[in-house]
């Protein structure tokens, strides 16, 4: 919590620093329009923060389409696993994997590990 805390003002001392160096004004002119007397600040900021709506508007129904088809995904996923349930029940007695049925009653014979 404390790293974020300094990475937090470490950024506000940046924006402040960015700020005074970036204090002239400017005059915009925009087709038809013309803005006098526009801090130099205000601009990059307001350019920064169209480029991440516009990047956020042509995301997000991306974003959202692809939530839509993960959330299918798992609910298909839960009926597979709900059929294969169905289908074959955990709670079968299986008999030795390889066919070969092991008898421990030669003990009798065996003394070689007894020793």
């Amino acid at each position: 919590m404390h790293v974020v805390i300094i990475v937090i003002l470490i950024l506000a001392i940046m924006l402040v620093i960015f700020t005074l160096q970036n204090s002239i004004e400017i005059t915009i002119n925009a087709f038809f329009w013309k803005i006098n007397d526009v801090p130099l600040v205000l601009v990059l900021l307001v350019c920064l923060l169209a480029g991440y709506l516009l990047a956020a508007l042509y995301l997000y129904p991306r974003l959202w389409k692809i939530k839509k088809e993960y959330k299918k995904l798992i609910r298909s996923n839960e009926k597979l696993k709900q059929l294969s349930e169905m289908n074959h029940p955990k709670h079968e007695k299986h008999t030795n994997p390889e066919g070969i049925a092991l008898d421990d009653d030669d003990e009798e014979n065996n003394t070689f590990f007894k020793d």
